[in-house]
């Protein structure tokens, strides 16, 4: 039992903890130093040896793993992160979750996580009111991925009735989705077996937005291929570019024919938090379900993203299955016990994290960031515009830039080709972190603008380090 008590021992708990706090402290205070790199780069090969080699030594304490494990990550607080759609968190709300992760309250039954559930509650009642769904109701589940299919799911079961999820379905249904989709709407309907070509895609704009125009077109596509739309999943924003369909004119279309309307709001339905930049999701309030993730632009840590409901019914009709174990029958109060409406059982109280930065700073926080990072993103445009040989891809709706190398002289294969490695070379140099992608099949860099912190002259540092990588 040493080992045990060791391990729990309160007193050497409260050592740890303050070496671990100090030690995160000091890196929220070096984040953005001359000489401090974004990303310690290693290659997956000598990153792997050198932990498989650490973690046969003789042990160490709690801190110092910590500090070795901080010491060769990724630093999403650093002024040069402008990589993937994850946020720098807020500090409290890491609070907020290290307490969450050691009371370990699980969230199915309302016994086993009684402020978790009645925090969730508030947060789901707040966020539809935010987008104009109320009085709607949903639930927080971990990321976009389970949330679309849940979504989904209950699309499925509306259309086809409840007996979809007991008996099963053949592949005469299909989803109608944009060419920029998020790859969670395929697999979600290929997880519901309907297969690849149970998703009709939609071509794009020149702004990259879902057109709208095609949308009958898509229909009769279904049809060809003998299948039945029972959804339709539009986006606020996209994925590669940021860009935000027309929501009012794909309800109108799924208003015609009887089609379920789903918003993909993963990163922008956030703005619905900021009066300035609310006007981005007009429509969104006709949609049936919407997804959410407070751990992009909501300064929350991950995972934790919300699946809304226009109808309240509509937010139980994925899942319909008994567990005497764990529900009580006949429960006047069901929203209690959340593993009702999720594919978690062991759910992790992600309401606290959230509710921690609602209760500490109002929601004047999330749109004080919204509007820092997405104003960033227009300087940004403008300073890509101003200096040659870089194009922006489009005019950023939200924090999503995509840009590009165009040097004078070259094909467009050799314009791929130097965009590729330039980018390699930037993130193994490590001082500045982006990403790419491809947009009509040519290769993009895309910086998504997560932290409020990155200014003017971090961008044109980046842009330099970026020309100078060739």
């Amino acid at each position: 039992m040493q080992t045990l008590r060791s391990a729990f021992d309160p007193a050497g708990f409260r050592e740890e903890g303050h070496r671990v706090i100090d030690l995160l402290a000091d890196l929220l205070a070096a984040a953005g130093a001359a000489e401090s790199k974004v990303l310690p780069w290693a290659s997956p090969a000598d990153e792997f040896a050198h932990w498989e080699r650490r973690m046969r030594e003789p042990h160490q304490r709690v801190a110092d793993f910590v500090g070795e494990f901080a010491a060769r990550s990724i630093k999403l607080h650093h002024p040069h992160y402008m990589g993937h759609q994850v946020c720098a968190p807020a500090p409290g709300a890491a609070l907020a979750g290290l307490a969450s992760e050691l009371l370990n309250n699980g969230m199915a039954v309302y016994e086993m996580g009684p402020a978790a559930n009645a925090l969730e509650r508030w947060i789901i009642r707040e966020t539809c009111a935010a987008l104009g769904l109320a009085p709607g109701d949903g639930f927080l589940t971990s990321g976009g991925t389970l949330a679309a299919l849940t979504a989904l799911l209950a699309a499925r079961s509306r259309i086809l009735g409840d007996d979809s999820f007991e008996e099963g379905t053949d592949r005469r249904w299909a989803v109608i989705a944009s060419e920029e989709a998020h790859y969670c709407t395929a697999r979600a309907v290929q997880v519901m077996g309907w297969g690849q070509a149970g998703v009709v895609g939609v071509p794009t704009d020149t702004r990259f937005k879902l057109r709208v125009d095609l949308l009958p077109a898509a229909l009769a596509e279904a049809e060809r291929r003998g299948r039945r739309p029972v959804a339709v999943v539009a986006s606020a924003c996209s994925t590669s570019t940021g860009s935000y369909d027309d929501l009012p004119g794909i309800a109108d279309f799924c208003s015609r024919h009887g089609l379920w309307l789903h918003v993909d709001g993963a990163h922008g339905a956030a703005v619905a938090f900021c009066p300035e930049l609310r006007g981005r999701l007009a429509g969104i309030e006709r949609a049936d379900s919407v997804i959410l993730d407070f751990h992009k632009l909501l300064l929350t840590p991950a995972l934790a993203t919300a699946v809304l409901f226009r109808e309240p019914a509509a937010s139980w009709a994925a899942f319909h299955q008994r567990a005497q174990y764990l529900f009580g029958e006949n429960d006047t109060d069901p929203w209690r016990d959340s593993g009702r409406r999720t594919f978690e059982c062991t759910k992790l109280a992600m309401s606290a994290k959230i509710a921690a930065l609602w209760r500490a700073y109002g929601a004047e926080l999330f749109a004080e960031n919204l509007r820092t990072v997405y104003g960033l993103a227009r300087d940004f445009a403008e300073l890509l515009r101003r200096t040659p040989p870089f194009e922006v891809a489009v005019e950023p709706e939200s924090n999503i830039v995509c840009f590009r190398l165009r040097p004078p002289g070259f094909d467009a294969a050799a314009v791929d080709a130097i965009n590729a490695a330039a980018r390699r070379r930037v993130v193994e140099a490590g001082r500045f972190y982006l990403v790419q992608t491809k947009l009509r099949g040519r290769v993009w860099l895309r910086t998504a603008l997560m932290n409020p912190f990155t200014t003017r002259a971090h961008l044109a540092a980046m842009l330099e380090t970026v020309a100078a990588a060739p």
